[in-house]
């Protein structure tokens, strides 16, 4: 049992200590909350007296090393007597700062100067400049005053250096400004004289004369005419795809017959012949189109090959003649990777061999500049005697460009049909062959007698390209916006279908061209691919302005 007094007890004991502790506590808080206060206060008193010393201190000290010094200076100027407090100053504080004095042209012009202090530098002795004072360079290009003028001649070896690439050359800005006016002169004596580019972005007359004659209008109208009246004696296998075949005339005309089941192809490739011939195009061989008919006379001899070929009766062909001596034709290489781009300095860099490797080129340079070395130095010089000679372009710089004037032509007839099988098809696939532009472009070939670039297979053009243009027009376009030298005839055609109705004039074209039996199983071009076909030309045309803009000669 339990104590009743012991519980009760216990118990006050309990509630007294409980009370004492409470007592502690709050005792223990104040004198902690007094501790902090005492100590924010020190903190700022401390801050008070530092910012006070730092601040005033200065100040009075300041002011009474001033005063003293006034005392000091009035005592010397008074009296003389008391000198001694003036040189403890000095020793006390440093003598006051004095700007550093920069000469002038006064001062070192000036008679009473210090001419030993500041000494004239002179870049260009003053005995020369009041001797011959002769005006080498005039800004006006005019021949007739360049004659009378004297030019320096570089030596042998500063041409050397300069070629060796070495930097430490003295006169290079007199051959700078040298070249400069001999390039001018020479560009103007090259495209007046030797006609290789016109206006700056035409090729030019040398150029236009020495392209290959290639297939005319006239020509095509009479393969047209020998068609009506000819008679297929056999058929081969050749001319390309598996259905297509080489027909033999009687009188031993070969030709290549084009077999689709596809008409659009039929249409692509005789359409795209009528819009080269509006171009005035050249490069197409002539082409024509027929029906397959057993009982007509251009078929009734080789019922037995066209079975065995199996073509069907009713179907259209396209009937092509046949060109010999072709050989297979590679891209240039300013349409290749890297150096995709044609424009006058281009052309002016073939004309003058700068588009050689690097030894060439200086080989070349030191060649025509070598008549420079023996020209003495008094004699003086004329511009043509230090420029590059002004000549018409050697037979195999002539080839070249002719060769480059028929790929501008065919870089604008493939962007306006969107050929897919030729240029585009290496472009295509560059991405997973780096070599395929060093090889022969697909569907192009090189008469061997003549020069000329033979444009074939155009099956894909104004059709079926059309349908793909999303997945391809950004190769087409990658010919033509690096190119900017036409020419002339053809940008003036194009502005010709430009202002007319191109679509009525192809299909005026297939309507004499044809007969009414090809025109019941062929159609005329569709007006969606007609209105492709402007934009188009007015994209080419654009370009064409682009380029006038940027080359122009003005």
């Amino acid at each position: 049992m339990f104590d009743v007094r012991t519980v009760e007890s216990g118990a006050c004991c309990d509630q007294e200590r409980d009370s004492g502790d409470s007592a502690m506590s709050m005792t223990a808080r104040r004198r902690r909350a007094f501790q902090r206060q005492a100590c924010l206060l020190s903190v700022l008193a401390a801050f008070s007296l530092g910012l006070a010393l730092g601040v005033f201190v200065p100040l009075i000290g300041i002011s009474q090393a001033a005063t003293k010094g006034a005392i000091v200076v009035d005592a010397v100027q008074g009296s003389g007597v008391e000198r001694e407090p003036q040189s403890s100053l000095q020793a006390l504080h440093h003598p006051a700062h004095q700007m550093p004095h920069f000469p002038t042209i006064d001062d070192i012009r000036s008679d009473d100067g210090p001419r030993g202090r500041y000494a004239s530098v002179s870049f260009i002795a003053e005995e020369k400049l009041n001797g011959e004072g002769e005006v080498i360079f005039h800004p006006k290009l005019d021949p007739d005053s360049l004659m009378d003028r004297k030019l320096p001649v570089p030596a042998a070896s500063i041409v050397e250096q300069m070629l060796a690439g070495s930097s430490k050359v003295a006169s290079a800005p007199v051959l700078e400004r040298r070249e400069s006016r001999a390039s001018k002169l020479e560009e103007v004596n090259r495209e007046e004289v030797e006609g290789v580019v016109r206006d700056g972005i035409y090729w030019g007359s040398s150029v236009e004369r020495a392209l290959p004659v290639g297939f005319d209008r006239r020509q095509s109208e009479s393969w047209a005419r020998y068609l009506r009246e000819a008679e297929v004696e056999r058929l081969e296998i050749g001319c390309g795809r598996m259905q297509n075949r080489l027909l033999v005339f009687r009188d031993g005309t070969r030709a290549c017959a084009r077999y689709r089941q596809n008409t659009d192809q039929i249409q692509g490739e005789l359409f795209s012949f009528y819009l080269g011939q509006l171009l005035n195009l050249t490069n197409l061989a002539p082409s024509a189109a027929s029906i397959i008919d057993p009982e007509a006379r251009l078929w009734a001899a080789a019922t037995e090959e066209l079975a065995g070929a199996q073509w069907k009766p009713t179907k259209p062909v396209v009937i092509t003649k046949w060109i010999g001596n072709l050989e297979p034709a590679g891209i240039p290489q300013p349409f290749r990777p890297l150096e995709r781009h044609l424009n006058r300095f281009d052309v002016r860099n073939i004309t003058e061999g700068l588009d050689r490797p690097r030894d060439g080129v200086r080989r070349l340079l030191l060649d025509r500049l070598g008549t420079a070395r023996d020209i003495p130095v008094g004699m003086g010089a004329t511009p043509s005697s230090t420029a590059l000679p002004s000549q018409p372009p050697s037979p195999e710089v002539l080839e070249r460009l002719v060769e480059l004037a028929q790929w501008s032509d065919l870089i604008v007839f493939d962007y306006l049909i969107a050929n897919l099988d030729r240029v585009v098809n290496n472009l295509y696939n560059f991405q997973w062959n780096a070599d395929i532009m060093a090889a022969p472009a697909h569907n192009l070939a090189r008469q061997t007698d003549s020069a000329l670039l033979v444009f074939l297979d155009n099956e894909s053009g104004l059709l079926h390209g059309y349908r793909l243009l999303k997945k391809y027009e950004a190769y087409h376009g990658l010919l033509l916006d690096n190119l900017c030298v036409f020419r002339r005839s053809t940008v003036q055609a194009l502005e010709g279908l430009r202002d007319a109705s191109v679509g009525q004039r192809l299909n005026a074209l297939f309507e004499r061209t044809t007969t009414a039996q090809i025109r019941d199983v062929l159609p005329p071009l569709p007006e969606k691919s007609i209105k492709i076909l402007v934009d188009r030309i007015d994209r080419v045309l654009g370009q064409v302005q682009k380029c006038r803009e940027t080359f122009a000669v003005r």
